[in-house]
């Protein structure tokens, strides 16, 4: 993620995680994914209706939150496994740009 004082320039491309998060373009969005993981963290993962999060994009990108852990990988390239905290704080820094450019 690019932030200069002024204005979010965007993602740099190339890199999976960016060019993934990059596909929750709005804080809302966001919002939706974090919940999910909140609840995986609290312990409460069967109260998540779907915890796919890759299938609504297309069959580039696999995405899925499991009890413990979140996984992500596209078709040819390895899985990346992210613990549940660690993306979540990825997610809420990516919040933080799209509302800085609202």
């Amino acid at each position: 993620m690019q932030k200069s004082s002024k204005k979010f320039h965007g993602i740099i491309s190339g890199n999976p995680i960016a060019n993934y998060i990059y596909n929750y373009r709005h804080p809302d969005d966001v919002d939706d994914f974090v919940a999910d993981l909140d609840l995986a963290i609290s312990g409460n993962f069967s109260l998540i209706e779907d915890p796919d999060h890759g299938g609504g994009l297309g069959n580039y990108w696999f995405a899925q939150i499991t009890p413990t852990h979140f996984e992500l990988w596209q078709d040819g390239h390895e899985k990346t496994i992210f613990p549940l905290k660690d993306w979540k704080e990825i997610l809420l820094a990516w919040k933080k740009c799209l509302e800085y450019n609202e």
